[in-house]
C-alpha cells in the first residue's frame, strides 16, 4: 500500500487507501463522458478537497488479456450486428460499478471497418447537382439489409423493452436510448428518434409537409425526457446528421453537457429547429430549401462517397484561393 504524507499550513495530510475511503463528496465540478474523467468537490479530514478520477487508457496489447479476465458480462442491448454490455473484472462486490462498457459489432461489414478506422478527412461542397449525380445514386444503391436492425426496432422485434416512446400509427416514430449511451451518466444522455416511414432517407428529402412530424418529434422528446429522466428541454440538443451514417431518417437527442464528438460539430450536425424553420420558409410547391441547399461537410477518405465526390470536383482546392486583399 502506498501512502503519501504532505505537511502544509493546516497540518499533515495523509493520502492513502484508508484516508481516501473517508472522502465525503458534496458536488460534481465537471466530468468528461468520453474520457471517463470526473472532478468532485468534497471534504477529506474536514478540509475542502477536490478529487479527480480518470480511467487509464487501455494499452492495445492488453485487450485480449482484459477480455479473457472478465468475471461477469451484462449484455443490455442485443440487436445484431450491434451489442452493448457492462463488464466486471471481478464480482466480489456485486454492487460495484462496471469496470468496462463493451460494445460489439458482429458481423462487422467493410463499411463498419472503414467508419471506425482512423482516416484523413477533407471538406467538400455538395451542390444539388452533385447530390443528383453522385450522392443520390450512392444512396439508392445502398445495401438495404444494413438497415435490418432499424426495421427490427420499428417493428417491435428488437429492443422493445428499451423503447421510451412509440406512436401508434405507421407515420410516427419511436424514441430510445442511443447505442452510444449506457444510461449511467445523465450528462451523457443520448437518445435516437427513428421515423416509421422509409421514404425519408436524408434531410434533403424533407418538405413542408413534414413540419408536423418534426414538431411532434420535438414535443414528444421534451415530454419523454422530462418524465423519464427529469431533464428540462432547455438542456437538450436535437439535431440531424448530413451525411448520416445510415440512410433512414433519424434525429439525435443529446444532453447539452455531453462531451462533443465529431458528429456534433458544425458541418455534420444540423439543429432540428433550423430544419423546421427552413421548411417554413420553403415554397409550398417545388423543392424545399433543404433540397436546394449546398451542404459543406467533412468526408473521410474511407467513405463510400469519397472518390465520387473527388471526381465531381466537390473538394476545396488551393488554386481556388483568391489573390485579392482580405
Amino acid at each position: 500500500m502506498s501512502t503519501i504524507a504532505v505537511t502544509s499550513s493546516v497540518g499533515s495530510i495523509d493520502i492513502s487507501v484508508e484516508s481516501l475511503s473517508t472522502f465525503n463528496p458534496t458536488k460534481i465540478l465537471s466530468e468528461s463522458t468520453s474520457t471517463g474523467s470526473i472532478y468532485v468537490l468534497g471534504t477529506l479530514s474536514d478540509l475542502p478537497t477536490i478529487v479527480h478520477i480518470q480511467k487509464t487508457v487501455l494499452e492495445s496489447e492488453k485487450v485480449q488479456v482484459v477480455l479473457q479476465g472478465l468475471d461477469r458480462l451484462n449484455v443490455f442491448l442485443e440487436n445484431q450486428p450491434y451489442f452493448s454490455s457492462h463488464a466486471w473484472s471481478n464480482t466480489e462486490d456485486i454492487n460495484r460499478s462496471p469496470d468496462y462498457q463493451i460494445k460489439v459489432i458482429c458481423p462487422a461489414t467493410e463499411t463498419h471497418i472503414k467508419k471506425y478506422s482512423e482516416q484523413e478527412r477533407y471538406m467538400v461542397k455538395e451542390t444539388p447537382k452533385i447530390y443528383k449525380n453522385v450522392v443520390l445514386p450512392y444512396i439508392e444503391a445502398f445495401d438495404g439489409t444494413r438497415l435490418g436492425w432499424v426495421y427490427a426496432i420499428l417493428e417491435g422485434r428488437k429492443e422493445a423493452e428499451r423503447v421510451l416512446y412509440k406512436t401508434e400509427d405507421d407515420t410516427g416514430f419511436v424514441i430510445l436510448p442511443d447505442l452510444k449511451w449506457d444510461q449511467t451518466s445523465m450528462n451523457a444522455l443520448y437518445l435516437t428518434v427513428l421515423v416509421q416511414t422509409h421514404s425519408i432517407k436524408t434531410l434533403r428529402d424533407l418538405t413542408p409537409s413534414h413540419i408536423p412530424l418534426l414538431e411532434d418529434i420535438k414535443q414528444a422528446v421534451f415530454r419523454t425526457v422530462k418524465e423519464k429522466y427529469g431533464v428540462a428541454s432547455s438542456k437538450l440538443r436535437l439535431f440531424v446528421h448530413y451525411q448520416p451514417s445510415y440512410y433512414h431518417f433519424h434525429v439525435h437527442v443529446v444532453h447539452i453537457n455531453a462531451e462533443a464528438t465529431s458528429g456534433m460539430l458544425v458541418g455534420q450536425a444540423h439543429m432540428l429547429d433550423d430544419l423546421i424553420n427552413l421548411l417554413e420558409l420553403s415554397p409550398s410547391n417545388g423543392p424545399s430549401l433543404l433540397a436546394q441547399k449546398t451542404y459543406t461537410y467533412p468526408l473521410g477518405v474511407e467513405h463510400g462517397l469519397f472518390e465520387g465526390m473527388k471526381t465531381a470536383g466537390a473538394f476545396y482546392r488551393d488554386d481556388d484561393i483568391s489573390d485579392g486583399a482580405v
